[in-house]
């Protein structure tokens, strides 16, 4: 009996260790490769940092980065299956271009291989990046009391394990918070406060839109209203630098994130001090017994970052832009049959770009909305949902209209939105108030002479790509917190054209 009852006990264990194995090796299926990851190389006894950065083109390919110190090196052949990783990577020398080999597998969260070239094989070991919550950062609140207005720091910090805590600085009493949550872009936390004698408590409820948090604070008391701007915003952000000194150029990528902190290649930054448009950092590198000392100083200017970099080695000229995603030309052996093959692959609009494009072409009840391009649905599904308008997205690819119509079946706005495939540059535009765009510069040119058949008062907005030879009425910038903070640009143009004189 007493045997009977360890066999059973053995066998629940094992049932519990394979359900737990299962759900691990689910998760990680499902996430895939796709990341950052921060790994060790073993060069001669040494640790070098490197990062590889791996990603999906919108066909759904991989692609991927190798950063260093020494800049950022493009992989090529990369694969992936069954937790095995393979690409090649061309690495310059003094003595010429060598290609290098990696081989490894992922593990227990954890990646590790070989690097192989013609001077040898060097191991490599390490983990996934954790993403930094959005919300972290110095929020500059001002709070409104009455007539009075009152300003204080909303410290939000992300420990290694992602667990959000905040610190509230002001020079009115002492303050605790807890219970720090975001989730969609809202952020909560409860908040104990002493003045003097007095003590009270406190819960925030607030939204968190780009660099820009507002919300309220309700107590015992009442309501009191704030409103915030994130510190260093204009630095946030991905810069693609290139480096230009007296033995060439190469490319590096400077990665702030939300709390200032930042990567450098592959060396943490601990932080980048932005003064108005000055922005600069230190850091020290240590290889070995050896240190090397790295400072930048610079300005942004018309969304460029400009400066120099000094290291032990001398003085580099950095010049850099925001790095954004942008449509992909289509690589049409990997598209499927279609009446004509799309002049553009998708890429997603982030979903708070989507709302700004919306409010700012003023959307009501009463519009007809036409998204030209319309992907997976969502800026239609969005109107119908937001507005109660009627919307019509028109896609090429047959794989892109049976997404829309998923989203729209999921959405339960089948009674507002239609979804067609047909080539947009032979519709007939002459019915719709609302046109939405995310295609190439010269696409938008070959859509003018069918835009200026619209009706006097619609409206045409565009995400990041213009219409040349047509004056925008209106030209905004969106701080998106929907993929890796940039910058986004929409254009905002109303029927009739106003048609710009050739120069």
């Amino acid at each position: 009996m007493k045997q009977r009852a360890i066999s059973r006990t053995v066998m629940l264990a094992l049932i519990i260790v394979l359900m737990t194995l299962t759900h691990v090796s689910a998760g990680s299926a499902k996430r895939g490769i796709q990341g950052d990851w921060q790994l060790q190389v073993d060069v001669d006894g040494q640790q070098l940092a490197s990062i590889l950065s791996l990603s999906k083109n919108a066909d759904g390919t991989l692609k991927g980065e190798w950063l260093s110190f020494w800049g950022i090196t493009e992989l090529r052949e990369i694969k992936y299956e069954s937790r095995q990783l393979s690409f090649v990577m061309t690495i310059r020398l003094d003595e010429g271009d060598t290609d290098t080999k990696f081989a490894g597998s992922v593990r227990q969260g954890e990646l590790s291989g070989v690097f192989s070239n013609y001077a040898g094989e060097y191991k490599a070991r390490g983990k996934r990046l954790r993403r930094m919550p959005f919300v972290a950062g110095n929020w500059e609140t001002k709070l409104k009391v009455g007539d009075r207005e009152f300003t204080a720091n909303l410290i939000v910090k992300a420990n290694e394990q992602g667990k959000l805590s905040a610190e509230w600085q002001s020079q009115w009493g002492e303050h605790e918070i807890s219970n720090v949550q975001f989730k969609a872009g809202k952020l909560t936390f409860d908040r104990k406060s002493k003045f003097q004698d007095r003590q009270w408590e406190s819960s925030f409820d607030g939204t968190v839109k780009g660099h820009t948090l507002s919300g309220t604070f309700k107590s015992e008391r009442g309501g009191i209203t704030l409103e915030g701007k994130r510190a260093g915003a204009a630095i946030i952000g991905q810069w693609e630098l290139e480096i230009t000194s007296d033995s060439g150029s190469r490319k590096q990528l400077l990665r702030v994130l939300p709390d200032l902190s930042a990567r450098y290649g592959a060396i943490s930054i601990e932080k980048v001090d932005i003064d108005g448009n000055n922005v600069a950092f230190k850091t020290t590198l240590e290889f070995g017994d050896q240190t090397f000392d790295i400072g930048f100083t610079g300005r942004i200017k018309a969304m460029k970052l400009s400066g120099e970099i000094t290291t032990s080695r001398g003085t580099s000229k950095v010049t850099g832009e925001r790095r954004r995603r942008t449509p992909a030309k289509p690589n049409t052996t990997r598209l499927r049959k279609t009446s004509r093959r799309p002049d553009i692959l998708y890429v997603p609009t982030p979903q708070d770009v989507v709302d700004k494009m919306l409010e700012l072409a003023q959307v009501t009840k009463d519009d007809l909305v036409y998204d030209l391009g319309c992907g997976d649905g969502r800026i239609v599904v969005t109107a119908a949902k937001k507005y109660g308008c009627k919307a019509i997205g028109y896609d090429i690819a047959r794989k892109r209209v049976r997404e829309s119509l998923a989203n729209v079946e999921k959405s339960n706005v089948g009674h507002l939105v239609r979804i067609k495939q047909e080539d947009v540059f032979t519709l007939d535009l002459s019915k719709a108030s609302v046109i939405t765009l995310y295609l190439l510069p010269e696409l938008n040119v070959r859509l003018i002479p069918q835009l200026e058949k619209l009706k006097p008062g619609s409206r045409i907005v565009s995400h990041d790509f213009d219409m040349k030879g047509v004056k925008p009425d209106k030209v905004i910038k969106v701080h998106s917190s929907d993929g890796d903070w940039a910058e986004h640009t929409v254009y905002l143009w109303t029927a009739p054209l106003k048609i710009e004189e050739a120069e």
